[in-house]
């Protein structure tokens, strides 16, 4: 495959790489379309390869999106071997983790032609699986993964916090300190924005006006398993005081008199209706109320209609977007304590880190969140969105892209010399 052809000169000719890319709803996928987006507004001749998904894609602007048939596709790594013979582009950006591509990304840089292409490897988070896949992804973690951020030129991180948790990561950090480049995820802060519950999402769900509100927001698939939405409902079952069916409206939220604690959770994916049935025979069907699938578009809008955001995640999280779309909203975020996660979070400022795998240390954040009132949520939420217009809109990280590019590009030339 080569580049289209480029109308104006100075621009630079970049192919985005992914496994998973929008309609498909995961975090990977959607940073890739802003990128890509972000870049052809710019002016550069951007072009993404990416296998289909189910659904109505967004409008990529005047990037190109090849949406390939794979060979086969196991879950999420779909197998396209003509990424192998991508060329005539300044530079591959390619959005790791994704099985298949990495491996074809370095079989097609023994050609030189290919090889010219400066590589620059986006980082997101380790493979980590359950049961029958956590051998395979552990021998891709040693085999593959080094490998390729080996061959990269440079390697974009989402926090050297994160990428001191990954082995070949700080490995690549001490021997090769300017290799890694800080890239957080970003948020349009814009449209993620402080405001009211004009859709009415509390009472279309019949949630009081005085009750405290958590949004739990992750695609409840196999690939996203890490979430953990489990523990944010045994958390409110721990407010609530419920034991089983029919108990989900007693017990007090933070003592008595306290207001009713309740979790909205936008998500949609095959474990959904295992999650519901976790939280109907705990007693808290009433208290948990499902949206299913929610679009990117409408997630402003759930998120404003709630006080709070509940991340109760492990890893591979290395992130979380949807945490700096909760604090451009202007709402406190609680989140287990992890690598780069940590890194989002100003524990007691911007929000509030908890033990990891514990339900009753999240249930006492919210707890805590309670009783500090709607002014001493207000404050924390507005400290985040102030965080989040400062580290994480798209103009800066645009910005940030483009000089990692450049960066990778001048480190290809030199070692192609």
């Amino acid at each position: 495959m080569s580049a289209s052809p480029a109308s104006r000169t100075g621009r630079l000719r970049i192919a985005h790489l992914t496994a998973t890319f929008p309609p498909y709803p995961g975090g990977a996928g959607n940073t890739c379309y802003r990128f890509a987006r972000g870049q052809a507004e710019r002016g550069h001749a951007v072009e993404v390869f990416t296998a289909p998904a189910a659904g109505e894609p967004p409008d990529p602007g005047h990037a190109v999106v090849h949406r390939i048939e794979p060979l086969l596709a196991i879950g999420n790594a779909p197998l396209i071997p003509s990424l192998a013979r991508i060329e005539g582009f300044d530079l591959l950006h390619v959005h790791y983790p994704f099985i298949f591509g990495s491996e074809l990304t370095l079989l097609g840089r023994l050609g030189r032609k290919q090889r010219r292409q400066a590589l620059l490897v986006h980082y997101k988070n380790r493979l980590i699986g359950k049961g029958a896949r956590r051998a395979l992804f552990e021998s891709y973690e040693h085999t593959v993964a080094p490998l390729l951020v080996r061959a990269a030129d440079r390697v974009c991180v989402l926090s050297p916090d994160h990428a001191g948790s990954v082995p070949y990561l700080r490995r690549t950090g001490e021997r090769h300190p300017g290799k890694l480049v800080e890239m957080p995820n970003g948020v349009d802060t814009e449209l993620f924005a402080p405001g009211g519950d004009e859709a009415g999402l509390r009472r279309s769900l019949g949630i009081a006006d005085e009750a405290v509100v958590a949004a739990f927001v992750a695609t409840l698939d196999r690939a996203h398993h890490f979430k953990r939405l489990d523990l944010a409902i045994e958390a409110i079952v721990r407010i609530t005081g419920a034991s089983g069916p029919g108990d989900g409206g007693g017990g007090a939220a933070a003592g008595d008199g306290a207001p009713a604690v309740h979790l909205i959770v936008a998500g949609g994916g095959e474990l959904l209706d295992r999650y519901r049935d976790q939280a109907r025979a705990a007693g808290v069907g009433d208290r948990v109320h499902f949206l299913g699938p929610v679009s990117h578009a409408e997630l402003p809008g759930v998120l404003r209609g709630t006080d709070l955001l509940l991340l109760t995640t492990e890893p591979p999280e290395s992130f979380g977007i949807v945490l700096i779309e909760a604090m451009a909203c202007g709402l406190p975020t609680i989140a287990t304590e992890y690598p780069g996660v940590r890194a989002v979070i100003d524990d007691g400022e911007t929000g509030l880190l908890v033990k990891p795998g514990d339900p009753e240390a999240a249930a006492a954040a919210i707890r805590g969140l309670i009783e500090a009132g709607p002014a001493g949520r207000a404050r924390m939420g507005a400290a985040g969105r102030q965080k989040a217009e400062r580290l994480w809109s798209w103009p800066r990280l645009l910005d940030r892209m483009e000089g990692a590019y450049a960066e990778a590009i001048a480190a290809r030339r030199e070692t192609l010399a």
